[in-house]
């Protein structure tokens, strides 16, 4: 282990009057540098994976909630925020959670029953300790001729009304709690219409949604200052708060709708010129987040050192990935002080 992260600018301090600057984390943050790092530059956490369905109740309707409290723990006792993330979701959820004993899927009643106990359950057990929730998490389709993600079991039992429901139950729960829908390639116009569309209309029913979450699982090719700013821009419009929620740059081409077993597999080595080129990225994608601080209230990277990156096992497994601002010895990278050096 190494790093010589003590020496820079506070990354935190330096964005005190922009958005508060948080990380993914679990478990394995909770010791050695990635603590002292966390302590050092960051004001918030999200639980990775901690507080998903297939982490938090068991089939024998057990609720675990370990995990989740000792990261919380960790935020109380170093003043940091949380999100909750994230209520409903079609990955990370056991199939047992839409059926009943026999096996059948169960009801539209019945699920949602299930959902609302569900939500209100995590909701509770952790009111007053998270202030903002990603209660619906990726519903829209990624292709151009279909809207809704339409082959998930929560919409083949509810069509699109879970969606409006989830927001209901979550808003029952706790009514101090941001409502967030969050979702990836969002700086795509395609899938960034659609979810303007759909925030749109649920607002116009009441529904309590306050935010919408821009994941940020980008690529050097694909972000750029034209397509973000105009997808804050547009999100802004609905008069809800923008977040990036689950911010990293992959050294490796865009992944989405395409054959993934196209992708190459060769590691690609940090190569100096590699590290220019995703610092110059992470520049042009904080100059535009910092023009629009009206607009974003928070930014989150998702993890704190490429040493523990999900992308080194997505989408190509064992494909070592540079994603973060620290290096996997935990060494700053030319990307931190592109977006501190202002």
């Amino acid at each position: 282990m190494s790093g010589n992260f003590a020496q820079t600018v506070s990354l935190k301090e330096k964005y005190k009057n922009y958005f508060p600057i948080a990380a993914a984390i679990g478990k394995t943050h909770l010791a050695g540098l990635d603590t002292a790092i966390l302590k050092s530059h960051f004001a918030g956490i999200t639980a990775e994976n901690d507080m998903k369905p297939e982490r938090t109740l068991g089939q024998d309707g057990v609720y675990t909630f370990e995990a989740g409290d000792k990261l919380v723990a960790f935020a109380k006792k170093n003043n940091m925020l949380v999100r909750g993330h994230t209520l409903v979701w079609y990955w990370q959820t056991k199939d047992w959670f839409y059926q009943d004993d026999a096996g059948n899927l169960l009801t539209k009643e019945k699920i949602l029953q299930r959902m609302r106990a569900y939500i209100h359950n995590v909701m509770k057990h952790y009111k007053g300790d998270i202030y903002a929730w990603d209660v619906v998490n990726e519903a829209i389709s990624d292709f151009k001729d279909k809207y809704y993600r339409d082959n998930i079991t929560w919409f083949k039992i509810c069509g699109a009304d879970y969606i409006e429901m989830a927001f209901r139950y979550a808003h029952e729960a706790d009514s101090t709690a941001k409502l967030f829908y969050n979702d990836y390639d969002l700086i795509n116009p395609v899938k960034r219409d659609k979810v303007y569309k759909m925030v749109k209309e649920l607002l116009a029913k009441g529904v309590p949604i306050h935010g919408i979450g821009m994941q940020g699982h980008w690529t050097l090719e694909d972000v750029n200052r034209k397509n973000l700013s105009e997808a804050i821009d547009m999100f802004a419009s609905l008069g809800v708060e923008v977040q990036i929620t689950e911010l990293d740059i992959s050294v490796y081409p865009y992944y989405h709708n395409i054959d993934r077993s196209l992708l190459p597999k060769e590691v690609k080595p940090f190569t100096d010129e590699l590290d220019t080129r995703l610092a110059a990225k992470y520049k042009e994608v904080f100059e535009v987040l910092r023009e629009k601080k009206d607009k974003i209230t928070g930014v989150t990277f998702w993890g704190v050192a490429d040493n523990k990156t999900w992308l080194s096992n997505f989408v190509v497994k064992g494909r070592t990935d540079y994603p973060l601002l620290f290096d996997a010895n935990y060494k700053p990278k030319k990307a931190f002080y592109a977006i501190t050096d202002f």
